[in-house]
């Protein structure tokens, strides 16, 4: 199962999905985890273990709406 998580807004909304994502983890066997959030953000989850792939924009999602249909995501969180 491949799931997509997605937060834009402020640090503190990003930390709190941190429990999500490892719960996913520890509840979704072979679970892969990918999370989509602005540059500005990426320092705040870029070593987070249980993240197999961090996806970031500079402004608008459509910098990589091709590529994220592309992963055929079976769940977007946001």
């Amino acid at each position: 199962m491949k799931v997509l998580i997605v937060r834009f807004s402020s640090i503190g909304d990003i930390v709190l999905t941190t429990p999500v994502i490892r719960a996913l983890r520890e509840q979704v066997p072979g679970v892969e985890i990918h999370y989509l959030t602005k540059e500005k953000y990426r320092e705040v989850l870029a070593y987070h273990p249980s993240i197999d792939r961090l996806w970031t924009i500079e402004k608008d999602v459509g910098e990589v709406v091709a590529a994220l249909q592309a992963e055929a995501f079976d769940h977007v969180v946001d």
